[in-house]
């Protein structure tokens, strides 16, 4: 069982804090996300807006759970002829450049963390990403916020960041590039506006996710 809980408690908590951000920007009257994107994918500076928005979102942990990748999707949903290339390559470079500045902040602050954790706490944290480390790559081709979970927890470990920039620009680019097509061939039918059965499908996609990794991790063969 806790091995189980070792592979997929990440993404259950991604999914918790997507159901979050559902219920406040869904099921009270603090925003208007339909208006906010209507209004951004009218204007020419729709693609700043993408910009900043996943950025927020892969940025780990100041922000927490920004709704970058729900703004993309509605974005969408609401008016498809936005979703060309540019709004492709802009969400990726986002992703990119977030999970690059979670692995600077970390390194920052390894000294602090080395100052308050105990040796042994490192040195557990180190076994577990030299067992578990890989599989955490999934997560790359899953959401931004995982994403830059794994590179915060890259340069809080010290591990180095050139040879993961290539696992980076693959899982960004397939992250967006699932997320289109989600939304451009099954979701766009939802109308014209979007009541949060985007943020709920994203949800299930992390929890089903996590259950799958949490049994791989389960049932593989403990590293000697």
């Amino acid at each position: 069982m806790r091995r189980f809980l070792s592979g997929a408690l990440p993404f259950y908590a991604l999914a918790g804090l997507a159901m979050c951000m559902y219920l406040v920007l869904y099921r009270t009257s603090l925003v208007d996300l339909n208006a906010i994107v209507q209004g951004a994918t009218g204007s020419s500076w729709f693609l700043v807006f993408m910009f900043v928005c996943v950025l927020l979102e892969a940025v780990f942990p100041y922000f927490g759970y920004f709704p970058g990748t729900a703004l993309i999707l509605m974005s969408v949903a609401l008016n498809p002829k936005a979703a060309d290339g540019s709004v492709f390559v802009v969400a990726w470079l986002a992703i990119i450049l977030g999970a690059v500045l979670s692995y600077a902040q970390a390194r920052f602050f390894r000294p602090f963390l080395q100052r308050v954790a105990s040796k042994a706490a490192l040195r557990r944290c180190e076994s577990l990403f030299d067992a578990y480390g890989r599989y955490a790559r999934i997560a790359l081709f899953v959401h931004p916020n995982a994403c830059a979970m794994y590179f915060t927890a890259l340069g809080l470990l010290g591990r180095s960041l050139t040879r993961e920039l290539a696992y980076l620009c693959a899982g960004a680019a397939a992250a967006v590039g699932i997320l289109f097509v989600i939304v451009t061939r099954l979701v766009s039918s939802i109308g014209p506006t979007d009541d949060g059965e985007l943020q709920v499908l994203l949800a299930v996609a992390l929890v089903a996710m996590g259950t799958l990794i949490g049994l791989y991790t389960a049932w593989r063969p403990k590293v000697a």
